[in-house]
């Protein structure tokens, strides 16, 4: 390959990184966020039933609805339970107002990994064009490139939502939503009872130790792979 050409497939194995990143990283959101044993350890640890005043076979019941009508898998959330020994509905407007806002955002974060995915694939096809056999060793050294990267800006991250969670945690909602209706009441609103800020920081890190470990798992594979051809390479030359 002349200069120009390797230059190129540099910038479309970077790219191609760069897209599969994205995509661990909101398979990453998926995973976690609907870890149901992830739920019933946190309940556990923020003592959540008793702050709820519900039972936690209930509490567990109401978590799988809500999740499945995030997934669309339930057309509402006209969910019933007893609570402070009371049969009521679970949620009040505001609250499901919210969540439709949530399912929303969930539909276009996996929508734009369909899409992202698509490009990933029509990247590695140009890229094998371009490199062939090479490719791994393209993709190995752009994602020792990229990783290095993103590390530190991960660790950047964690830094700053130890610093001040709540701040940084209301700017993702400013960022992706355009109302207030996620400002709820934890003296009333059972959904912010069920998760509250603690939650949403072991949810976040928990996210991010997947995704670095995905990652990790990933180089590895990409670097035995290039270290394969590699060699394979050295011996039919010799």
């Amino acid at each position: 390959m002349n200069a120009k050409s390797n230059a190129l497939a540099f910038v479309v194995s970077t790219t191609a990184i760069f897209l599969l990143f994205i995509i661990s990283l909101l398979t990453a959101i998926e995973l976690v966020a609907f870890d149901l044993r992830f739920y019933q350890r946190e309940y556990g640890k923020l003592d959540r039933p008793a702050a709820i005043g519900i039972s936690e076979e209930e509490l567990m019941t109401v978590t799988r609805e809500l999740l499945a009508y995030v997934k669309g898998k339930r057309p509402d959330l006209n969910i019933q339970a007893t609570i402070k020994g009371q049969e009521r509905a679970v949620f009040n407007q505001r609250e499901i107002d919210h969540m439709k806002d949530v399912k929303v955002l969930f539909e276009r974060a996996m929508l734009v990994r369909k899409l992202l995915a698509i490009v990933l694939f029509c990247g590695l096809s140009v890229l094998y064009f371009l490199a062939g056999k090479n490719i791994f060793s393209y993709l190995f050294k752009s994602f020792v490139f990229s990783f290095v990267f993103l590390f530190i800006l991960f660790g950047i991250l964690y830094i700053l939502i130890n610093t001040d969670f709540t701040l940084y945690w209301d700017y993702f909602h400013y960022i992706f939503f355009d109302n207030d209706l996620w400002q709820l009441d934890p003296r009333t609103d059972v959904l912010i009872q069920m998760v509250p800020e603690e939650f949403f920081y072991d949810l976040v890190v928990r996210i991010i130790l997947y995704f670095i470990g995905g990652m990790v798992i990933l180089g590895l594979l990409f670097g035995f792979v290039h270290v394969w051809l590699s060699r394979g390479q050295k011996r039919r030359r010799g």
